[in-house]
Parts: C-alpha cells; structure tokens; sequence
C-alpha cells in the first residue's frame, strides 16, 4: 500500500519560515515514519500472531518516494516461491467482505508432494496433540520435518537413517490402508498420526488489519514529525 500525505492544508497558519522548511520537514518525516512502522508491525504482529517467527517480524518493507512525498509500506516477497511472507501473511490480513482466508501450501507438503509420497493438491495439517509430536515453543519442532523429510526420501543432503524403533512414513489419499491419510511417526509400538492429510486448504481467520493500523499510525506519526521539524 501506497501512502501520498496532503501537505496543503498543513500549510494554512504557517509562517514564511515554516513554508519554506515545510518540504524537507515532510520529506524527514516521511524517512523517519518507514522504519518506525517496521518497527510499529514488529511489535503488532508479535501481540495478534502465536509465536509469530522473525521471519515474519521482519518482512515489513517500505520506501520513500522525496519528489511526491508519499511513502509504500509492503510485506516481503523474498524467499522460496508460494511461501514468501506475502504469500503466507495475505490469508490473516482483514479484508473488507471476508472473514477468513485460504492458507498456502506449507514448504513441507510441497516438498514430499514432489517425491510422490503424497498427492498433488492436498494439505498437511499438524496434529499437536499427537502422542509422538514433538513440539518447540507451542509449534512443531524442526526436527519433525527433518526427520520426516529424510526417511521419506524428500530431503536429498540428509542422509536416511530409517529404524524399527523410530521411523516416518505416509499415507496418501488414494490409500488403501486402514490408518487415515497423513505423515506418521512410529515409535516401538506406538504409532502417531503427525500431520491430517486434506484433500481441501484449510481455511485462516483474518486477524490482522493491516491497511487500518498501518493507516492510522502513519497519519499520526508523520503529522507529528512534520511539527518537530518546522
């Protein structure tokens, strides 16, 4: 989103002094305000968001336009295709209409998508709960999906190190076996479902407003910036 401040009515009640300083105060202000709303979308996100990564905490973008004192606040497109924070950040932010969003295809799924361990098209949903998940700050620990990922053959650098006592396997949609679709972690002779395979995404609600809060704090910090510099 692009913000073009209207600068002419700050002009009425100004001195000649001010009017003359009016453009490189707005042009400050509009630098100052870039990194203050990186900081600003930190802070919102890490309080609306579960444990948000700081992948995420860092994915504001913005860039000031000095000749038409406007400034663009964005969300990052950087990193793998289809899970670039725009990507995975555009199901939660409201929208006018819409109560909930479609979530993306997480990198894990695509990843043993592409070996065939489960089909095109369907989703991967954590099962928390599951007796053999392990879990890290109320999400799924990294080595669940690198453990998962190696002995299903998805992860070509890792080597394999499958085990009776320990191992991963799926169950795809198109299945005949008796246990639901989904990536399993057995354990001796326990067996946990880790992940529910969907033949649907599933939905998100849309929890962050991010063009309201992002327009009213600009507005407010750049109106006060402008009056420190004049």
């Amino acid at each position: 989103m692009t913000i073009k401040y209207d600068f002419s009515y700050v002009e009425r009640g100004l001195d000649i002094l001010q009017k003359v300083k009016l453009p490189n105060a707005c042009r400050r202000a509009l630098y100052e305000t870039g990194p203050y709303m990186r900081r600003f979308h930190a802070r919102e996100m890490a309080a609306v968001f579960r444990d948000p990564v700081p992948f995420t905490l860092r994915s504001i973008r913005y860039q000031v336009d000095p000749s038409a004192l406007s400034l663009k606040l964005s969300i990052s497109e950087d990193g793998t295709l289809g899970q670039t924070p725009s990507d995975y950040l555009a199901p939660v932010f409201r929208q006018q209409g819409s109560t909930r969003g479609t979530a993306v295809t997480t990198r894990f799924a695509r990843q043993l998508q592409r070996v065939g361990q489960i089909s095109g098209g369907t989703h991967l949903v954590p099962n928390l709960n599951a007796k053999l998940m392990q879990k890290r700050r109320g999400r799924v620990a990294p080595s669940i999906f690198q453990n998962a990922l190696s002995q299903l053959g998805a992860n070509e650098y890792a080597p394999r190190k499958p085990g009776r006592s320990d191992r991963y396997f799926a169950i795809d949609s198109t299945s005949s076996s008796a246990l639901k679709p989904g990536v399993y972690r057995a354990k001796g002779e326990t067996i946990s479902q880790l992940f529910s395979l969907l033949d649907a995404p599933p939905s998100v609600p849309r929890t962050y407003d991010w063009e309201r809060a992002s327009l009213e704090e600009m507005v407010d910090q750049i109106e006060a910036r402008i009056s420190k510099y004049l």
